[in-house]
């Protein structure tokens, strides 16, 4: 028969010991479960889910930290999608490093001092705080995602200071470098700008530009759509004689929903295609179509 390897008690086989190591390694599997599937559920931006925690914070220790909690478990789900496969390296990381996060704060409780002594609320508070600035630091050297890419975008398009953002995205960086070389590219973000200014000052006073609200489907491009993909990038390349040595790495065409108030203050949402590709090299850039009218 078996032996419980917590106590050393003999057990039936199939079954497991009752005594309190077992259970609290029962229970860590448990949360470590749930921390991964709500990890690999979570949608929000770090902006939203830190608005969310503001609104329902708690005054005690322990509903503070499972908030904290909360908040780094959104925002490593966040910084997946943002950094592509260094990131998922890293959120399958973290998602490991899960299992050990009760017995963490168990031996930190221990060594708390004064009345936090054994309280593994402050324990979990402090392994949360620990975690964001570990998460926050990542996505700032990685940068931004295929989320933070389109909103970035979107909203360019209706910002009348939005135009070096606008081609940013939308060129690949030796379209851009060609565009300097040849003393063309301050101007053209200074039409796009004046462009957009014009719009804006046209519209009626409820009327208001069309924003960023979210994505609401994400399709993974398939080789053959990535090839078209890169096939319409070296054509941009070749048209302002820059140099054409592009390769996409991955893409999505994306689903986005825009919102804005139309002339009698009404709200209203408009949805749009547009693809979202990671050129080697340069980052993430769009190509403001459905995947069917590029190639």
């Amino acid at each position: 028969m078996p032996y419980c390897k917590y106590c050393g008690k003999q057990i039936t086989e199939g079954e497991s010991c009752g005594c309190s190591a077992s259970k609290a390694a029962e229970e860590a599997k448990e949360a470590a479960a749930t921390v991964e599937k709500e990890v690999n559920n979570v949608q929000n931006t770090v902006e939203n889910t830190a608005e969310k925690a503001a609104d329902n914070v708690q005054s005690t220790i322990e509903n503070a930290a499972e908030k904290t909690a909360d908040k780094a478990k959104d925002t490593a789900a966040e910084l997946k999608e943002k950094a592509g496969d260094v990131a998922d390296k890293v959120g399958d990381s973290l998602k490991q490093g899960a299992t050990k996060v009760d017995n963490l704060a168990g031996e930190i409780s221990e060594k708390l001092p004064g009345g936090l002594k054994n309280n593994k609320g402050a324990a979990y508070a402090a392994l949360g705080v620990i975690l964001i600035l570990i998460i926050c630091l990542l996505c700032l050297i990685f940068g931004g995602g295929v989320k933070s890419t389109v909103k970035k975008y979107v909203n360019s398009a209706s910002d009348k200071k939005g135009g070096k953002t606008f081609y940013s995205l939308s060129y690949p960086d030796t379209v851009i470098d060609a565009l300097k070389d040849d003393d063309k590219y301050d101007d053209m973000v200074e039409a796009f700008n004046e462009a957009v200014e014009d719009r804006l000052d046209d519209m009626e006073d409820e009327e208001t530009a069309p924003k960023f609200e979210k994505i609401i489907r994400q399709k993974k491009l398939s080789k053959s759509e990535l090839e078209d993909c890169q096939e319409y990038f070296e054509d941009m390349c070749d048209r302002y004689d820059a140099d054409d040595d592009i390769t996409v790495s991955k893409g999505y065409e994306v689903k986005v929903r825009v919102k804005y108030r139309d002339e009698d203050g009404k709200k209203r949402h408009e949805t749009e295609k547009i693809c979202v590709v990671k050129l080697k090299g340069d980052g993430w850039k769009i190509i403001p179509n459905s995947i069917d009218y590029i190639g």
